[in-house]
């Protein structure tokens, strides 16, 4: 199966990846960056709390989330707009890891209340609504405007120490 898109762009629409999840495996997985194994230390180090409310934003279908609930991090809250990917990952989990949820939102527009959460994480979505052609050092007003919105969110809804 070809999971790439025809272009960067596609990587911003909520269609890709609806359909891109809707053709993998039902144990599908992809970790863009680093995995949990790779980056533990520094996410311990970070996070010293077990017990902190953690956010994961465009969650996909990575397996950071489900690493970090099995080395201890049990209030996991995932989100992504792929409402394909949500169902898949709520079944996958439902069993071994009860305590974690998931929820169908775009980290544009989050429902959560303020103060909701210890740690907000984003491993890769903003990347992905980076991808409009333009200068990346000057970025199309869409793409300011989108990754705007999604650092004034995750202000409003973590918690201030």
């Amino acid at each position: 199966m070809n999971t790439l898109p025809e272009s960067n762009e596609q990587y911003g629409t909520k269609d890709y990846w609806n359909q891109r999840y809707a053709q993998e495996s039902e144990n599908g997985s992809f970790d863009w960056f680093k995995s949990y194994g790779e980056i533990s230390d520094i996410i311990q180090d970070l996070i010293p709390d077990r017990s902190s409310k953690i956010l994961m934003l465009g969650c996909g279908n990575s397996k950071l989330s489900e690493e970090m609930y099995d080395d201890g991090f049990r209030n996991i809250v995932n989100i992504d707009y792929s409402a394909v990917l949500i169902e898949q990952m709520q079944q996958r989990h439902s069993r071994d890891r009860p305590d974690m949820q998931w929820h169908e939102m775009d980290v544009r527009d989050v429902t959560f209340a303020d103060d909701t959460f210890d740690v907000v994480i984003d491993k890769g979505t903003m990347d992905a609504m980076m991808t409009v052609k333009g200068d990346i050092w000057n970025p199309p007003q869409r793409v300011i405007d989108d990754c705007t919105r999604e650092v004034r969110e995750a202000i409003r809804y973590i918690s201030r120490y």
